[in-house]
C-alpha cells in the first residue's frame, strides 16, 4: 500500500495561482480595517454589558430577597457577555470564511465538481448511527468538501460528535469523516470499529453478550484493538483476511490521530480518522495569509485524506480481482 502521488503534480496551474493571490491581497487589504473596528466595537460594547450587569446586580441586591437571584444572573451575564462577544467579531469570522468559499474551490481545483461549505451537517452523518461506527446526540461542523476525484464521489467533513448535555456533554469523537462510493458494492454490512474499553470486552465476554455479527479478522493486534461486525460473514471473512487487513495495517502506520474506523454498506464507504490538530487551517483573525505558508500545504493534506479514503473504496475491486485469479 503506498501513499498517493507526489502532491505537487495536483497544485493548481499558473492562471489559478494567480487569481488565488489575488483573493488573498483583497483579503489582507481590507482584513487590518475590520479588525480594528471589530476591536474598538467589541471594547466598548462589553464595557457597556459591564455597566449595564452592575446595574441589574445592584438592583437585585435591593430587593428582599436578591441574594436568591444572584446565580441566575451570573450564568446570564456569562451566557450574554459570550454571545456579545461572539456578535461584535462576526464581521470578521465572516470575513475569512467568505476568503475560503472563493480560495477552495480554486486550491482544490483537482477535484472534479468540487463543492465546499462551512458549519453544515452533511446528511450522511445519521448513517453513523445506523451503521454503529460512533454513538452522538449533536455535532459541530467545521469544514465539508465534496466532489470526484479519480473516479471516486466524495463527502468530507472535519467534525466533533457529542453526546449527552451540560456537565454530562462528553465528546465521542472528533476528526476527518469521509463518505465516499465504492469502487466494487459489497454484499451487506461491514464494519470496523474501535473496542470499547478492557473492562466492557471482559464483561461482555463473561456474560456472552458481544455482538452475535461479530467476526475475527486472524490478525492478534487489529483484533485487540477493533471488532469486525458483518451481516454477511463469507463475504466479509475474505475481504477481512485480506484486503481490509493490508488496509488497517497502512492505516495505522500512516495515520497517527487515533483509531480509525471503517464501514462498507452496499455501495458506500465510510471513513473515521480522528485528529488531534485542525485541517485546512488558515491563521488568525489578527494574522494576514500568505499563499506558499499557509494555502499551498492545503493540497498536500487533501491529497494525503484522499490516498486514505482510495485505499478503502478500494477495497472491494483488490478482492475481487483477487477472487478472479483464483478461478
Amino acid at each position: 500500500m503506498q501513499s498517493m502521488e507526489n502532491p505537487a503534480s495536483y497544485m493548481p496551474d499558473e492562471a489559478a495561482v494567480a487569481e488565488i493571490r489575488r483573493h488573498i491581497d483583497m483579503y489582507n487589504a481590507e482584513r487590518p480595517g475590520i479588525y480594528r473596528n471589530c476591536t474598538l466595537v467589541a471594547w466598548l460594547a462589553m464595557s457597556a454589558y459591564v455597566v449595564v450587569m452592575g446595574i441589574v446586580t445592584y438592583g437585585a441586591l435591593q430587593m428582599s430577597d436578591g441574594t436568591n437571584l444572584l446565580g441566575a444572573i451570573l450564568v446570564f451575564a456569562i451566557g450574554g457577555g459570550v454571545w456579545v462577544w461572539r456578535y461584535v467579531w462576526k464581521p470578521l469570522w465572516e470575513h475569512q470564511l467568505g476568503l475560503r468559499y472563493r480560495l477552495f474551490p480554486k486550491v482544490f481545483g483537482f477535484v472534479q465538481e468540487i463543492r465546499y461549505s462551512a458549519g453544515i451537517e452533511p446528511r450522511f452523518l445519521d448513517d453513523l448511527k445506523r451503521l454503529k461506527l460512533v454513538d452522538f446526540t449533536k455535532s459541530k461542523n467545521d469544514d465539508v468538501i465534496g466532489g470526484v476525484h479519480e473516479g471516486m464521489t466524495f463527502e468530507l467533513v472535519e467534525t466533533q460528535l457529542i453526546t449527552g448535555s451540560g456537565k454530562s456533554e462528553r465528546t465521542t469523537f472528533k476528526g476527518l469523516i469521509f463518505q465516499f462510493g465504492l469502487a466494487e458494492s459489497f454484499p451487506g454490512l461491514l464494519v470496523a470499529n474501535k473496542r470499547t474499553g478492557w473492562w466492557d470486552r471482559t464483561m461482555k465476554e463473561f456474560w456472552g453478550t458481544g455482538p452475535s455479527d461479530e467476526i475475527r479478522s486472524g490478525n492478534f493486534r487489529l483484533d485487540e484493538t477493533h471488532e469486525f461486525r458483518t451481516s454477511n460473514h463469507v463475504a466479509a471473512q475474505s475481504v477481512i483476511a485480506g484486503p481490509l487487513t493490508s488496509v488497517l495495517t497502512w492505516l495505522g502506520n500512516e495515520w497517527h490521530g487515533g483509531d480509525v474506523r471503517i464501514a462498507l454498506s452496499h455501495d458506500d464507504g465510510y471513513l473515521m480518522l480522528p485528529t488531534r490538530e485542525d485541517y485546512f487551517a488558515l491563521p488568525g483573525l489578527e494574522d494576514d495569509i500568505s499563499y506558499e505558508r499557509h494555502v499551498r500545504p492545503l493540497v498536500r493534506e487533501l491529497v494525503q485524506l484522499l490516498a486514505a479514503a482510495q485505499a478503502v473504496r478500494n477495497i472491494g475491486e483488490v478482492e475481487g480481482a483477487a477472487r478472479g485469479r483464483g478461478q
